[in-house]
C-alpha cells in the first residue's frame, strides 16, 4: 500500500521528480588524527583506498560530509565540512534542488565541488588524506546553482534558476571565471536537472524535467558552443544521466518510470538506441554507469530500490533483474542519488529517509550485494542532496 509520503514523492516526480570569492577560505584543522582518508595511522584506518562525499544542503549553514572507504567498500564518517553558503533544506524538505551532481569531483580526485543552492555559490576543497580543505566559496555567476560538471582544468555550473550554465577554470583547485564562458539553454527549455561530460569532455550534456529535453553542447579547449542542440526525451520528465565510454548517454525517466539510451555525435546530436525501457520501478530519478559503461543502475525514489541495466556494445538497454530490484534499500530509505567508486566494484546511493549512505558490492554480471550503510553527518530527510565516490 502506497504511504503519503510516497504519494507525495511520486506526485513531484510526475511533475519535476522531485574569479570573485564571496568569503575567504577557512583555516584547516585536522579533524581527528585518526580520521584518515589514506597513510593508515590505526587499524582502523587500514585499507582506507578512497572516499565518499554528498551535502546537507542545510538553509541555515550547507555542509559537506565526508566519508572514508575502505578496500572492502565500507565507509567510515570522517567529518561535515562547512561549504560557506546555504542550500535549500531543512525539515522533512526532500529533494530541494531536484538535480544530480550536486557535489562532483575532478577526475583526478584532487578536488571536490558542491553548490550552494541558496546563495548562488560553488563551494572548493582540496581532497587530502586526512579530510578535506577548503579553498574557497565562489559566486556560480547565474542563480540557484544545482548540478557541477568538471574536468581536471574546468568547472561548469547549471544555474537552474536564471537557466544558464557558467564555466571557470580550475587553478589548483581555485575557481577563475570566464567571462566568456556563460552559455543559455535552448530557449523552451525548463527544470534543468543535471549536467555532465562526455567521457572524453567533448561533449557537455544538460537534461531539462519540465521541457522533456537535452541540451548538448561541444567542447573546445573548455569553451562551450554558442547554441546546443536540443533533442526531445525518449521517455518522460529525463533527470539524472550519465555516459558511457562509447560516447552513448543514458538518461533515467522519473515520469515514465524508465531509462532511455542514445548515441552521441560530434555535433552534439542524439539517436535513440533504446527508448523507455521500463524499470518496473517508481520514480527513477538518478542514473549513474559503471566506468566501463558495462551497466547503469537507476535510484528510485518511490520504491526504496535501485535498478540495474545491462549496456550492449552498441547502447541497448536489458534489465538486469525482472522486477527492477536489483538492489533493496529498506523501507523509508528515499533514495535521492548514486555514485560507484573508481574501480566500479562499490555502489554507493544517498539515502535520504534513512540519514545514511547505502552501499553494494558490484559483481561482474551487474548484480549488487548489500554491505552495511556508512553513518553520520546526516539528518533524515533534511534537504541532503549528491553524491560523489572514488
Amino acid at each position: 500500500m502506497r504511504t503519503p509520503w510516497s504519494a507525495l514523492l511520486l506526485a513531484v516526480a510526475a511533475v519535476a521528480c522531485t574569479d570573485r570569492t564571496i568569503s575567504a577560505p577557512t583555516p584547516f584543522v585536522t579533524q581527528l588524527t585518526a580520521d584518515r582518508l589514506g597513510a593508515p595511522n590505526d587499524d582502523d584506518d587500514r585499507g582506507i583506498v578512497g572516499g565518499v562525499f554528498t551535502e546537507t544542503d542545510d538553509a541555515t549553514g550547507n555542509a559537506v560530509v565526508a566519508f572514508a572507504r575502505r578496500a572492502d567498500g565500507t565507509l567510515r564518517y570522517i567529518a561535515n565540512y562547512p561549504t560557506g553558503g546555504q542550500g535549500l533544506g531543512g525539515a522533512n524538505v526532500v529533494d530541494p534542488l531536484q538535480s544530480q551532481y550536486a557535489v562532483a569531483l575532478t577526475p583526478d580526485h584532487q578536488y571536490l565541488y558542491a553548490v550552494n543552492a541558496a546563495t548562488n555559490s560553488v563551494a572548493a576543497f582540496a581532497v587530502k588524506h586526512n579530510g578535506l580543505e577548503p579553498l574557497g566559496t565562489y559566486a556560480s555567476n547565474g542563480a540557484t546553482p544545482v548540478s557541477l560538471a568538471a574536468t581536471d582544468r574546468v568547472l561548469y555550473v547549471l544555474n537552474k534558476g536564471s537557466n544558464t550554465v557558467t564555466g571557470f577554470r580550475i587553478e589548483r583547485g581555485h575557481l577563475v571565471p570566464q567571462s566568456r564562458w556563460t552559455r543559455s539553454l535552448s530557449p523552451n527549455a525548463s527544470g534543468a536537472a543535471a549536467i555532465r561530460f562526455d567521457n572524453h569532455a567533448h561533449l557537455l550534456a544538460v537534461t531539462e524535467r519540465v521541457s522533456n529535453s537535452i541540451d548538448v553542447f561541444t567542447v573546445r579547449d573548455g569553451q562551450l558552443s554558442t547554441t546546443s542542440v536540443l533533442t526531445q526525451s525518449a521517455g518522460a520528465v529525463p533527470f539524472g544521466f550519465d555516459w558511457t565510454p562509447r560516447h552513448q548517454l543514458v538518461a533515467s525517466e522519473a515520469g515514465s518510470g524508465s531509462a532511455s539510451s542514445y548515441s552521441a555525435f560530434r555535433n552534439g546530436s542524439l539517436s535513440v538506441r533504446s527508448a523507455a525501457v521500463s524499470t518496473q520501478q517508481r520514480a527513477p530519478c538518478w542514473l549513474i554507469s559503471t566506468h566501463d559503461g558495462r551497466f547503469v543502475y537507476t535510484a528510485n525514489a518511490g520504491s526504496n530500490s535501485v535498478t540495474g541495466f545491462a549496456v550492449s556494445p552498441g547502447g541497448t538497454l536489458t534489465i538486469l533483474t525482472p522486477s527492477g530490484m536489483t538492489g533493496v534499500l529498506g523501507a523509508g530509505a528515499t533514495p535521492l542519488d548514486l555514485d560507484v567508486s573508481q574501480d566500479s566494484k562499490f555502489l554507493y546511493v544517498l539515502k535520504a529517509g534513512a540519514n545514511s549512505i547505502g552501499a553494494f558490492a558490484v559483481s561482474r554480471d551487474g548484480s549488487l550485494t548489500n554491505l552495511p550503510d556508512g553513518v553520520g553527518g546526516l539528518s533524515a530527510r533534511a534537504g541532503q542532496m549528491g553524491i560523489a565516490a572514488y
